[in-house]
């Protein structure tokens, strides 16, 4: 059995300067970053898009320069409708959709540049007994069946019963009325409503893992 240290972050939308002020505390720690998805769109701040993408990629490149075992990238609905966006025969109903939902069209020129980067990003993680997914899976159904839509797109009926999984989910994706955290013995929320709450929550894990051979996914 190992220990593994991982601290998982919530929607970040663009926060650079939240998402600069709440990670210093877990940089030179020997943690692995896991960024559960939805980087982009709705920032309530000046380049808060491009700021945040330079500042995660600077940290994926060399996580032992700040200290860090690994950065995990996950992919959200909002990279996902970006992608779509990008694509070389894009329809005009999906460029309007990522711009309704918050996209920037400034940021278009360097998320071409970095297409690649956006088409690797993995939807799942797993460490340990937890299992880390931008919005979370459809009940009843087993992990390597799970439709990709639904990893990164569910609500209902996730949010509202049992997942039946032999894992704690943790995600992001949906935000409660009152930005708190949702803590149930079958999943943990964390996204927060940066964007609007002015609260990023970023949040640490010890697990007890033992080498499965499972790869992100």
């Amino acid at each position: 059995m190992t220990r593994t240290d991982v601290v998982a972050i919530g929607d970040v939308h663009g926060c650079a300067s939240l998402l600069e002020q709440e990670l210093w505390p877990h940089l030179d720690t020997g943690a692995e970053l896991i960024f559960l998805g939805d980087l982009i769109d709705r920032s309530p701040e000046p380049e808060g898009d491009r700021k945040v993408l330079e500042q995660v990629w600077l940290l994926q490149e060399n996580p032992a320069a700040f200290g860090l075992a690994a950065v995990t990238v996950l992919r959200g609905n909002h990279e996902q409708m970006l992608l779509k966006a990008l694509a070389p025969r894009a329809q005009d109903q999906d460029v309007d959709l990522w711009l309704c939902n918050g996209g920037n069209p400034d940021l278009l020129p360097l998320a071409r540049e970095r297409r690649d980067w956006f088409e690797q990003l993995p939807f799942t993680a797993i460490r340990g007994d937890h299992l880390f997914v931008h919005a979370g899976v459809r009940p009843g159904i087993r992990l390597e069946h799970q439709a990709t839509d639904d990893l990164i797109w569910i609500r209902r009926p996730f949010l509202t019963k049992p997942h039946g999984l032999a894992y704690t989910v943790v995600h992001g994706h949906t935000f409660r009325h009152d930005y708190k955290v949702t803590r149930l013995p079958h999943r943990i929320g964390i996204d927060t409503g940066a964007y609007l709450s002015g609260t990023l929550t970023i949040m640490r894990f010890e697990l007890q893992s033992e080498p499965t051979g499972e790869a992100d996914a």
